[in-house]
């Protein structure tokens, strides 16, 4: 039996119970007692306990209401198998700034540029002239599912934003990038290491999460709106991945941000194709944790 021992945060016997200064952990399964007033919470999965570390760990906290969304989050896209197939996730929608902009399941540390508006359970908003945020995810560095000949970009936005700026991107050069356009006029874009992919959306709104992906390099690129398939675009594909951070609010071009939109975006995500199920089920797991805080549009 392994003895009591201090770290100099707090208290472990075991590795099955520890007094931390933010809580009672009672086993590595993840049933916790937490925060003043030990609040009980069922199983926390690994990754959702990860990301709450490094989110103390960037000066923000998590609230045991948000571990549990989280929580169900993550094992809503573990059901649907998305989990394995997104390289990250951004929740923006965060209780505080750090929250917001450590990333669920890589925990990378964004960098708001310029100073969007961030509100509590909402999300980013951006001026559509020089705010942006630099998410750190290099997809030839970063990816592991979004590679040069499978990528997947989607952005949950909660304005209705009519405009060519775009929602989130990179692009290293036109057979090299990853970028969406949630709505201009009555259609979204998407390029997804190829050419500018045009889709005609069912109802004119930039609101909710789109999402586009090419799989295979195939010459077929796919958006979903809210989790349905809209009309394919065909455009000829490239074979590598681009180099650069992807940006959310305008997108990263060669180094430079470019492309602004006024925009709030309370989600992004990114990685490698999902299916037709697969893509209506983290729609609506996206959704059930933004009804959750109150984001959802």
């Amino acid at each position: 039996m392994v003895g009591l021992s201090n770290d100099g945060t707090g208290l472990s016997l075991g590795g099955s119970l520890s007094l931390g200064k933010n809580g009672l952990a009672l086993n590595a399964a993840g049933t916790t007692l937490y925060g003043q007033g030990l609040t009980l919470l069922g199983a926390v999965p690994p990754a959702v306990a990860l990301w709450a570390a490094a989110v103390v760990a960037n000066g923000g906290s998590v609230s045991p209401a948000r571990l549990a969304i989280a929580s169900t989050f993550v094992v809503a896209e573990e059901a649907s198998g998305a989990w394995d197939l997104t390289d990250d996730y951004m929740p923006l929608w965060g209780e505080n700034a750090p929250q917001a902009l450590t990333s669920l399941k890589q925990r990378r540390l964004a960098v708001a540029v310029n100073s969007p508006t961030f509100a509590a359970d909402r999300g980013y908003a951006f001026n559509g002239t020089t705010q942006y945020l630099n998410t750190g995810f290099i997809p030839s560095t970063n990816g592991i599912n979004c590679t040069g000949t499978n990528q997947r970009i989607g952005v949950y936005e909660r304005t209705n934003v009519n405009s060519v700026g775009l929602s989130a991107g990179v692009l290293d050069a036109a057979g090299r990038n990853l970028t969406l356009n949630n709505r201009t006029g009555t259609t979204a874009t998407a390029r997804a290491n190829g050419l500018t992919a045009s889709f005609t959306l069912g109802t004119t709104d930039s609101r909710g999460l789109k999402a586009a992906s090419r799989a295979g390099g195939s010459s077929t690129v796919k958006l979903f709106d809210r989790g349905v398939k809209l009309t394919d675009a065909t455009v000829a594909a490239g074979t590598a991945a681009p180099t650069r951070a992807i940006y959310v609010g305008c997108y990263n071009n060669a180094g430079t941000a470019a492309s602004f939109r006024a925009s709030s975006v309370g989600f992004v995500v990114v990685g490698g194709p999902l299916s037709d199920a697969q893509e209506l089920a983290q729609y609506n797991a996206i959704q059930a944790w933004a009804t959750s805080v109150g984001a959802n549009v």
